[in-house]
């Protein structure tokens, strides 16, 4: 058995290149396993289900809230829902945490398996290697907490599967609505779930070495992206900060001659950017 198992969760969003990042960083240097957890309307016909060992469907459901919340949970879930109702909470968190528990009530034997869990999303684009976890410690890349921690990939020893994963039943729990936040979103409930279970501790940041990306035109249930990735057909960015890092940190490390060697087409990207951030600096100076 392998040490590593990889789990996409979500819908399955970020194109072919995307998903070959991930192959190339993340899956063949840690010599991973993977797994992929998403409803059934999606084309199979896809490299990722060709790769995966395991491939976890469940029927599609229109609404999240009357389809599995009601018939798996009791208690304040929609009052805590209803705080975050304009952060993306409610349209998008809601969903997430569904794919958590499913894992959770049906396939955490699998996941026992493995001494390390990547527990991540589709549509990260990974820029360099995925660091190995070295101790007893939960890691997630640096940036785009929003008040919170940043919630969209976190790789962990397996032993804490159950605790990771079970944040449909912090929030369905009355004292999470006692939380004295006065703002609730995905990454302050993910946050807080995580002192909840006690692993905050444990939590450590690494340089971000991936952003977000979209195909052009794909449906979201939050951000939708509306940055193109010059010379990557039909490729964009959802969040310019998480690009811009995880370009920079991967200059910091290899140098700028030698990352234009592996890859100029990001870099050049990088570089515009970088120079529209410079203009509009100077432009505010100027006015």
């Amino acid at each position: 058995m392998k040490d590593y198992l990889i789990i996409l969760a979500g819908s399955p969003r970020g194109g072919e290149e995307t998903w070959n990042s991930m192959y190339k960083y993340v899956k063949e240097p840690l010599n991973a396993d993977l797994a992929i957890c998403c409803s059934d309307r999606w084309n199979q016909d896809t490299s990722l289900f060709k790769k995966a060992n395991y491939v976890w469907t469940f029927k599609e459901m229109e609404n999240y809230f009357t389809e599995y919340y009601e018939k798996n949970f009791d208690g304040t879930w929609m009052d805590y829902f209803n705080m975050g109702k304009d952060t993306g909470l409610y349209s998008s968190g809601s969903i997430h945490f569904v794919f958590k528990d499913i894992i959770l009530r049906n396939y955490i034997e699998i996941l026992k398996k493995y001494k390390y869990i990547i527990y991540t999303r589709f549509d990260q684009y990974h820029t360099d290697v995925h660091p190995r976890i070295v101790s007893d410690e939960i890691l997630i890349p640096e940036g785009e907490d929003y008040s919170g921690i940043c919630d969209r990939h976190a790789a962990f020893p397996s032993k804490y599967s159950r605790k990771f994963l079970g944040i449909c039943e912090y929030i369905s729990n009355s004292e999470s609505l006692s939380s004295s936040r006065s703002f609730i979103n995905c990454e302050s409930t993910f946050e807080d779930h995580l002192k909840k279970e006690e692993l905050i501790g444990k939590v450590k940041r690494y340089k971000r070495s991936q952003f977000t990306a979209s195909l052009n035109g794909e449906h979201t249930n939050w951000r939708v992206a509306k940055y193109k990735i010059y010379f990557k057909q039909n490729l964009m960015m959802k969040y310019p900060t998480e690009f811009m890092q995880s370009i920079s940190n991967k200059i910091d490390k290899y140098g700028f001659r030698s990352f234009f060697l592996l890859d100029k087409k990001l870099l050049l990207n990088y570089l515009y950017l970088r120079t529209r951030i410079n203009l509009g600096k100077l432009k505010n100076l100027n006015s």
